[in-house]
C-alpha cells in the first residue's frame, strides 16, 4: 500500500503538450498479487492525431499487466512493454511518427517493498530517503535515444524499498524548477514516520506558488508507508526469498525431542511376552545346514536416539545442498536476464548508428557473461549462445578481422637460420638473429645472405635507403645499397643506461631508456665517442618510466606498461591514449610507425594479433589468426602491407 500524489502543473499553458499520470490500484484480491501500477506520460511538439496516445499507452500497458495476475511481477510487466512497443510500432507503420523524439514515459509497478520500473525518454526518477536523494533512474540513462519503433521500452530496473520512502518521478521542467528552488529537498524533511503530510507538502507549493505557476508539467509522488514495509536497506537487485530451512525438519526435531513416548511404541517392553522358537523336525535338520543361531540384543535407546539423529542431519545436509543450488541457479538466471537487457540495448544503439554506445555496452556485457561460463549449471548452452553472439558484434565493432588461412610470403628452413627480427626499407626486408651474426636480405621473392661479422640487437630505417643497426656493445652501423659504413662506438650519458628500444627521425639516433624513464638523442653527423648525448626531454615532465617501446613521427609514441600509448612533444608529455577495446589488451609488445601512413601499428603475440590504431587511438583494424601462433616482429611498407615474422615463417597481409 502506498500514498500517492498527483502534481499536475498547468495542462493547458501550451497547446502542443501534453502530461498526465495514471494511477490504478489492485481491483479484486487476483490483482493483489501484483501491487499497484503507476504511470507518468509526457508528449511534445504534439499533433492532434496524437493526443490521446498517452491514454492509449496507459491503458495497454494496464491491461496487459493485470491480465495474467497469477504470473511473476517482472513476467507481468514485461508483456505489458511488449504490448505497448507492438502498439508504438503499429503507429509508425500507419505513418504516425511525429511522437519519435517527444515521447517521455516511466512505468512503475510497486507490491509491498518490491519496486520494479523502466522509462524512455527524458524523466526524471528519484528515490527521497531521509535526507538522501538518489537518482535510481540513472541505470536507464543509456536508453534515453530517440525511440525506435520496435524497442522503445528496454530494461527493467528491479529493487527493495524501505519504510517511509518516496519515489519522486517528474517531467524534466518541473524537476528543473523543484532543483533550483530547492523544493526536492524540502519534500525529504516531511516525516513519513507516521504518515506523510499533505498538509505539509501543500504549504511547501504554496510557498513557490508564482514559480510554479509558470511551468507545465507532472510530478508523481509514491510515498510507502509504514505499517506496511519492514525496514530494508536499498538493493538494486533480485533478491532470493528466504525460507526458514529449519520448519522441514520440524516434525522430526518434535519427535525425537518426545523420543521417550516413541521409544515405548517401537521397542519392546521388558514384561513382553517370550514365545518359545518352534521344533525344528529331525528330518529336516538332516536334509538342510542349518545356520547357528544368532541371538540380538535389545536395542538401547541411546543408538537409536543417534542414528534418527544421523538421518535428520543428512537429510538436514540434502535439503541445504538443494536449497543452496536453487539459490545460485537463481542468481545466475537474474545475471543471466541482466545481461540479456543490456545485449538488447546494445543491439537497439546498432539500428541507431550509435557504436560508441553499443560497443560500451557489448563490452559489459562480455566481462560479465565470461564468468557464467565457467560454472556448470542447466542454463550453460544459453549462456555459451548468448556469448557468441556478444563476441561476434564486439569483432565487428572493433574491426577484428580473424583469418584462417593467411599469406606465407616464404619460409626459412631451420638448417638454414633461425630469424628472431625484421626490419623493412619498404618492400625489402632484412632479417637477423641477435645471437648470430647472419643476416638475410628478402626482395622481389629471392632470399640474399649479406655478408658480417658483427651481431645486431636492433635495427630501425634511418632514412628512405638506409638502416641503422645497434648492437649491446654501444656500436651504431649503418646500411646502405647492401653495404655496411662506418661502426660508431656512441658514449652513453650516465654509467648504468640501458636500452629498450631505439628509433630515428629526420638524421637523429633516440634510445628509450625504459629503466630510468629517459630519452637519449644523439645528433647527427655521428662521431665514435661523441660526448654530446642529449637527454631530450624536459626535467620537470613526466617521464615514461617502464616503457617497452618506441616510436617517433614528430611526436615520440612509447607503449607503456599498462598497455596504453604516452606522447610527448618538444620534450614534453602530451597525452595518453587508453588501448580500451576487444579484445582488451594484455601484452602489447612492439609499436611501429610508417612516417608515409597515418597510423599507429601494435604486435601482441600473446593474442596472435597485429592491432592498426589511428592517432586518436581509434581501432582502424584488426588481424588475428590461429596460425600467428609465434609473432617475433614485424615490418609495414609503404604502401600499409604487414609482414609479419611468425617462427620460421613470414606472412603478408595485404597486397
Amino acid at each position: 500500500m502506498a500514498q500517492v500524489f498527483e502534481l499536475h502543473f498547468n495542462p493547458k499553458a501550451k497547446e502542443d503538450l501534453i502530461f498526465d499520470s495514471f494511477c490504478y490500484t489492485p481491483a479484486n484480491v487476483y490483482e493483489k498479487r501484483l501491487g499497484g501500477l503507476y504511470l507518468v506520460g509526457e508528449l511534445k511538439n504534439a499533433l492532434p492525431q496524437n493526443f490521446r496516445l498517452l491514454d492509449n499507452l496507459a491503458k495497454i500497458i494496464k491491461g496487459k499487466f493485470y491480465a495474467f495476475p497469477v504470473q511473476p511481477i517482472e513476467e507481468g510487466l514485461k508483456k505489458s512493454l511488449k504490448q505497448a512497443n507492438e502498439f508504438l510500432e503499429n503507429e509508425v507503420k500507419k505513418d504516425n511518427t511525429s511522437w519519435l523524439g517527444n515521447l517521455n514515459f516511466a512505468v512503475i509497478s510497486l507490491k509491498n517493498s518490491n519496486l520494479n520500473f523502466t522509462k524512455v525518454g527524458d524523466l526524471k526518477i528519484l528515490l527521497l530517503r531521509g535526507d538522501q536523494i538518489i537518482n535510481i533512474g540513472k541505470k536507464l540513462e543509456l536508453q534515453e535515444i530517440e525511440p525506435y519503433p520496435l524497442k522503445v521500452f528496454l530494461n527493467i530496473v528491479s529493487g527493495k524499498l524501505s519504510t517511509g520512502d518516496i519515489v519522486f518521478i517528474s517531467t524534466k521542467e518541473v524537476f528543473d524548477s523543484f532543483s533550483k528552488e530547492n523544493l526536492i529537498n524540502e519534500i525529504t524533511q516531511i516525516p513519513t514516520e507516521e504518515k506523510f503530510s499533505e498538509k505539509k507538502l501543500k504549504k511547501i507549493l504554496k510557498n513557490k506558488e508564482k514559480i510554479l505557476s509558470e511551468i507545465s508539467g507532472v510530478c508523481l509522488l509514491v510515498v510507502l508507508k509504514p505499517e506496511f514495509l519492514p525496514k530494508r536497506a536499498l538493493s538494486f537487485e533480485k533478491e532470493a526469498p528466504v525460507f526458514p530451512i529449519w520448519q522441514i525438519f520440524k516434525p522430526f526435531v518434535t519427535k525425537i525431542r518426545n523420543f521417550s513416548k516413541v521409544s515405548k511404541k517401537l521397542l519392546p517392553s521388558k514384561e513382553a511376552l517370550k514365545i518359545p522358537p518352534p521344533v525344528i523336525p529331525q528330518k529336516l535338520l538332516k536334509k538342510f545346514r542349518i545356520f547357528p543361531k544368532i541371538k540380538f540384543s535389545r536395542v538401547s535407546k541411546k543408538k537409536v536416539i543417534l542414528i534418527l539423529a544421523l538421518i535428520f542431519f543428512l537429510f538436514l545436509g540434502f535439503f541445504i545442498f538443494k536449497r543452496g543450488k536453487e539459490i545460485s541457479l537463481r542468481e545466475t538466471q537474474n545475471i543471466f536476464s541482466e545481461i540479456q537487457a543490456k545485449v538488447n540495448m546494445a543491439e537497439n544503439f546498432l539500428i541507431l548508428k550509435d557504436e560508441k554506445k553499443a560497443n560500451l555496452l557489448f563490452k559489459e556485457a562480455w566481462e560479465e557473461i565470461l564468468p557464467l561460463t565457467k560454472a556448470k549449471h542447466p542454463l550453460k548452452n544459453e549462456i555459451l549462445t548468448l556469448k557468441e553472439s556478444i563476441e561476434e558484434n564486439l569483432q565487428d565493432l572493433n574491426k577484428l578481422e580473424k583469418i584462417t588461412t593467411p599469406e606465407i610470403l616464404f619460409e626459412f628452413s631451420e638448417k638454414e637460420f633461425s630469424p628472431q627480427k625484421v626490419v623493412g626499407l619498404d618492400r625489402v626486408l632484412y632479417f637477423f638473429n641477435p645471437y648470430s651474426k647472419d643476416l638475410y636480405k628478402f626482395e622481389k621473392g629471392e632470399k640474399i645472405r649479406i655478408e658480417t661479422d658483427q651481431k645486431f640487437n636492433r635495427a630501425v630505417r634511418f632514412n628512405k635507403n638506409s638502416i641503422s643497426f645497434f648492437s649491446e656493445e654501444n656500436s651504431l652501423i649503418f646500411l646502405k645499397e647492401n653495404r655496411f659504413g662506418e661502426i660508431f662506438s656512441l658514449k652513453f650519458p650516465y654509467p648504468d643506461f640501458s636500452c629498450n628500444d631505439f628509433s630515428s627521425f629526420g638524421k637523429n639516433i633516440y634510445f628509450l631508456d625504459g629503466k630510468s624513464g629517459e630519452i637519449i638523442k644523439y645528433l647527427s653527423p655521428f662521431i665514435s665517442s661523441k660526448d654530446a648525448p642529449e637527454l631530450w626531454l624536459n626535467p620537470e615532465t613526466k617521464k615514461p618510466i617502464g616503457g617497452k617501446s618506441m616510436a617517433i613521427d614528430g611526436s615520440i609514441w612509447i607503449l607503456n606498461q599498462k598497455n596504453n600509448i604516452d606522447r610527448f612533444y618538444l620534450g614534453k608529455y602530451q597525452e595518453t591514449l587508453i588501448l580500451d577495446f576487444f579484445p582488451l589488451p594484455k601484452n602489447i609488445e612492439k609499436i611501429l610507425i610508417n612516417r608515409n601512413l597515418p597510423y599507429l601499428f601494435l604486435l601482441e603475440p600473446e593474442q596472435s594479433r597485429i592491432i592498426v590504431l589511428n592517432k586518436e587511438g581509434q581501432i582502424v583494424k584488426q588481424f588475428q589468426s590461429e596460425k600467428f601462433d609465434n609473432l617475433k616482429d614485424f615490418a609495414v611498407s609503404d604502401n600499409g602491407i604487414i609482414y609479419l615474422l611468425n617462427g620460421q615463417k613470414v606472412y603478408r597481409i595485404g597486397n
